[in-house]
């Protein structure tokens, strides 16, 4: 499993509910930090607490758990996967930051 996904996609749509991680931490009865942990990747997560996790943000668990899901199970653009079928794990993780970045400048405007 590839947690450092798994934990990006908790932050992304922890933080499109508009959800601290202190909150979200409250809600699961865990530290802070063990969040920041999960989210950057830097332990592994049950799939209980992945399940728990999921439900409080108001996704399906397969939106943490698959790279596949995107935004009310709409499949990632063809196109996109294309252009990055061949790219080694870096490239990938750079676009999902940049992508990321792009997200939160547009829902803070």
């Amino acid at each position: 499993m590839d947690y450092k996904a798994i934990g990006r996609r908790i932050s992304l749509y922890r933080k499109k509910i508009h959800m601290t991680q202190s909150k979200l931490s409250e809600k699961l009865d865990i530290s802070e930090s063990y969040v920041s942990q999960i989210e950057c990747g830097a332990t592994k997560v049950a799939l209980s607490r992945l399940d728990e996790i999921a439900e409080i943000l108001g996704v399906d668990i397969v939106c943490l758990l698959s790279d596949r899901v995107l935004n009310h199970d709409v499949p990632v653009n063809s196109e996109i996967c294309e252009i990055i079928k061949n790219w080694d794990k870096d490239k990938v993780d750079l676009l999902i930051k940049l992508l990321a970045c792009a997200e939160e400048n547009f829902t803070s405007k």
